[in-house]
């Protein structure tokens, strides 16, 4: 287990890629629960158990579905076990990270917003590095260009993002109000 982990901060750190990781049935679920789970942590627009939970299983399940259809239309179908394992992997472990700066933000006062420069940044550093990482998962699983990868990775967060503001347009607007 121990090893598994090395590999996804292998992978966090770019020195491995997905087809490193074990073609595991078990594995992909096991990561699949916890990136459902870390999303429902890091859920602050939600306040009951029930919304938190359709709003990580409906991202979850739109990064897999999204996922799984650039591997087809790439005709590398066969690596969407070790693929989608990646990307749950490090994003739990992304999510875990932002965590404690994303709760720090939350918790300062708008009178305060001065404070708010370190975690912002943080925040911010973790979400380009997501970026970079989703490259890098991409750029392996499809043997694409760089260029590709971040083209596929654009889209990808297009599609998610899109889809989400869709579904929950009513969530995000009164958490904006």
């Amino acid at each position: 287990m121990n090893s598994i982990f090395l590999l996804f901060i292998d992978l966090i750190r770019l020195r491995r890629g997905p087809q490193d990781l074990p073609a595991s049935q078990n594995l992909l679920i096991i990561t699949g629960f916890l990136l459902i789970v870390t999303a429902m942590l890091g859920d602050h627009m939600n306040n009951d158990l029930s919304g938190k939970l359709m709003f990580a299983l409906t991202q979850v399940a739109i990064l897999t579905a999204t996922v799984w259809v650039i591997l087809a239309l790439n005709q590398k179908s066969e690596r969407a076990l070790q693929t989608l394992t990646a990307f749950y992997g490090t994003s739990v472990l992304i999510q875990l990270a932002v965590w404690p700066f994303r709760s720090w933000l939350l918790s300062i006062g708008e009178d305060a917003q001065q404070q708010a420069t370190i975690p912002l940044l943080a925040v911010i550093a973790l979400a380009v590095w997501s970026f970079v990482v989703m490259v890098h998962i991409y750029r392996h699983a499809l043997d694409a260009s760089r260029g590709k990868a971040i083209l596929i990775s654009i889209i990808t967060q297009i599609i998610i993002g899109m889809s989400m503001l869709t579904l929950f347009a009513n969530e995000l607007q009164q958490e904006l109000t």
